[in-house]
């Protein structure tokens, strides 16, 4: 039995359309994020095997693809959450009365404003990576983080909760737009989960 699987979804393949194609989407949930918990599941798996044998080499090189796959898993399922269909929560923003509401705007003057930095954080990304909306626990504040490949925001900042998550890995996007990582970041925001997100920031903020 393996230990990890992918998370169900909360919407159809066809759910997240136009912004996010059908195609897109089975190949991204069923291939990409499949593939990382199958190399999850084999490092885990041989892990168990080897620590008996104090094969060390072995040992740091299983603990890097638990590292890289297990990353892609946690950052992966965090990023469906945050999606939901334009008929549904997709696109629509928290109350403005919220605590979460309120917290967005004293940080950042509006969502838009939000939103267009994240946009251009993405768009000065090389390579592969996530960008993220984050809560700064010590501070009591919002912000954008990147990072690179498939580490996560605990890995490289434990005291910042992420919130929001956006794949921008080749791979989340160019069956449908190609190149145009731009397109792409401006039309997710119609599908985002904010009722996820908001759920996120009472938890961490409270």
């Amino acid at each position: 039995m393996s230990d990890y699987s992918l998370p169900k979804l909360e919407y159809d393949f066809s759910g997240l359309e136009p912004v996010i194609s059908k195609e897109l989407l089975d190949l991204h949930y069923n291939k990409h994020h499949a593939n990382y918990v199958k190399a999850l599941n084999e490092a885990t798996a041989e892990l168990k095997e080897v620590l008996p044998k104090k094969d060390l080499v072995r040992i740091l090189q299983l603990e890097q693809s638990i590292a890289f796959n297990g990353g892609s898993h946690v950052n992966h399922s965090m990023y469906w959450e945050n999606l939901s269909p334009v008929k549904e929560a997709g696109g629509k923003l928290p109350p403005a009365e919220s605590p979460f509401y309120k917290q967005i705007v004293h940080d950042w003057g509006s969502f838009e404003n939000m939103m267009k930095y994240i946009n251009a954080q993405a768009g000065g990304l090389k390579g592969s990576g996530w960008v993220w909306l984050v809560y700064d626990k010590s501070i009591k504040h919002t912000s954008c983080m990147k990072t690179p490949n498939q580490e996560t925001v605990e890995m490289l900042e434990p005291d910042k909760a992420p919130l929001l998550t956006i794949d921008v890995w080749e791979h989340a996007f160019y069956v449908d737009y190609k190149n145009a990582k731009a397109d792409y970041m401006k039309n997710i925001w119609k599908v985002v989960n904010w009722k996820k997100v908001e759920e996120r920031y009472n938890k961490a903020a409270h």
